[in-house]
């Protein structure tokens, strides 16, 4: 399917803003009306559950108002943006993708999205999702599946799904999501976009509902390493140094473990291979083989983490687990019922495995530039096979986001003209950098691995 706009670069859309030659209105006016395309009475995507049009059109009008007078307007100034609807935004409904057990009047605007705000980005609604951030897949049933706007008949990823898609079909040129197990890296690949989560702890997490207080992260959906980068700015990483001019490696190393290889599609292996093949074509990259640490180990522990923490937080915001059964959808349900059987010790013990984990990673990826290892084992799933489809999604993704390190997610295929659209190249790679290196990895990416081969 074919976008609705073609957004400029993010830098480009600033650019025009602050000379006059478009007005953060005209964005934010167009913005809302390709948006009004995929609302959820939309017989195309719920992509959006609610928008804003007064508050978005008193941004725009201050900022211009600020332009007028030669006023600094900041660097995202006239940027619309989408915003994931498990982040708060004052004086406005938060769902978390559940509206009948958790449907709050936010009092105060969460800091990672009001950062933005006060850069001049400008939010336009609120975007569909995974309910309470649970799944990879995009579904929501209370709000409806959010599509893949590239394989008829397939889903977007999740869980922020309708950031992605939003940002997919031209709706916004950014968007705003949660990463726990996958959830920014997953959608942005199937949806051939590129995607950060960045390193854990980089920043608070207030009025961000949780799905797993020690694995959350909050980060950009955008179009290109570029505008992921400009995303970014000076400001959003406060731990992440800007990289310095010059400071690329004269050659990198790339360190990957070939026995991931053997839990994917033959032909997301495939699509891998033919990645890393295209990427030593330059002669300054090189893949080394490493033996990391046992996934499977890796992704139950994140599990038992990830579920526990939920739970204890559904009973804090919610209360008792049965008495609100019939307003869950069936994957949340069974998942708050299976962790009320996990005690604590196995919590406690889950924590001192995966901080093991992360040990190992570090000094893994210390003896190297990055680490690159897919995505998801298959390509974006079928709607038609759920709920089966949605049980392999997380085995690569969950663990690696536990290892803590800022993580690019995007098409395995491209370069900086083209993204192949197939199912294989859309399961998408992982590209690993070092803790709070974020600009580093970019910079690496775009240097070795985003030139056309």
């Amino acid at each position: 399917m074919n976008p609705y706009h073609i957004w400029p670069a993010l830098r480009d859309i600033v650019a025009d803003v602050k000379s006059g030659k478009r007005s953060a209105r005209s964005q934010v006016e167009l913005a809302l009306d390709l948006a009004a395309k995929e609302k959820l009475d939309s017989a195309t995507s719920p992509t959006f559950i609610s928008l804003h049009s007064d508050y978005a059109m008193a941004l725009a009008d201050a900022l211009d108002a600020k332009i007028s007078k030669g006023e600094d307007c900041g660097d995202l100034c006239g940027i619309p943006i989408a915003v994931k609807d498990n982040i708060d935004w004052i004086g406005l409904i938060t769902t978390a993708g559940s509206p009948r057990a958790y449907s709050r009047k936010a009092e105060k605007t969460a800091s990672t999205l009001q950062g933005l705000i006060d850069r001049g980005a400008i939010p336009i609604g609120k975007t569909n999702m995974n309910e309470w951030a649970v799944g990879l897949t995009g579904e929501n049933a209370h709000f409806g599946n959010v599509q893949n706007p590239h394989l008829p008949g397939c889903l977007s990823g999740g869980s922020s799904s309708g950031s992605a898609r939003a940002v997919a079909m031209g709706i916004v040129p950014m968007a705003l999501g949660s990463d726990t197990g996958g959830s920014i890296r997953m959608p942005a690949a199937w949806c051939g976009l590129v995607g950060l989560r960045p390193s854990s702890e980089s920043f608070p997490l207030d009025g961000v509902v949780p799905r797993s207080r020690a694995l959350d992260v909050v980060g950009p959906i955008v179009r290109s390493l570029d505008d992921c980068e400009y995303f970014l700015g000076s400001t959003f990483l406060p731990k992440s140094s800007p990289r310095e001019q010059g400071d690329e490696p004269i050659n990198i190393k790339i360190g990957w473990d070939p026995s991931l290889l053997a839990g994917v599609d033959d032909a997301v292996a495939k699509a891998f291979l033919q990645f890393m093949h295209q990427a030593q074509e330059n002669g300054r990259v090189l893949f080394v083989e490493q033996s990391w640490p046992n996934f499977a180990s890796a992704t139950n522990c994140a599990l038992t983490v990830l579920q526990m923490e939920f739970w204890q937080d559904f009973k804090t915001m919610c209360g008792d687990i049965e008495a609100h059964a019939d307003q869950l959808g069936g994957p949340v349900l069974k998942e708050l019922r299976h962790s009320a059987s996990l005690g604590p010790d196995a919590l406690r013990s889950a924590h001192l495995q995966l901080e093991a984990f992360r040990q190992s990673m570090n000094s893994l990826i210390s003896t190297v530039d990055m680490l690159a290892l897919p995505l998801t084992p298959c390509g974006p799933v079928r709607e038609s096979d759920l709920p089966e489809a949605a049980k392999p999604l997380r085995e690569l993704s969950l663990p690696m986001g536990a290892a803590g390190l800022p993580i690019l997610g995007m098409p395995l295929i491209r370069s900086n003209k083209n993204v192949d659209f197939s199912a294989a190249s859309l399961a998408g790679v992982q590209l690993v950098g070092k803790r709070y290196q974020e600009h580093k990895l970019i910079s690496m990416v775009k240097t070795y691995l985003d030139a056309p081969n």
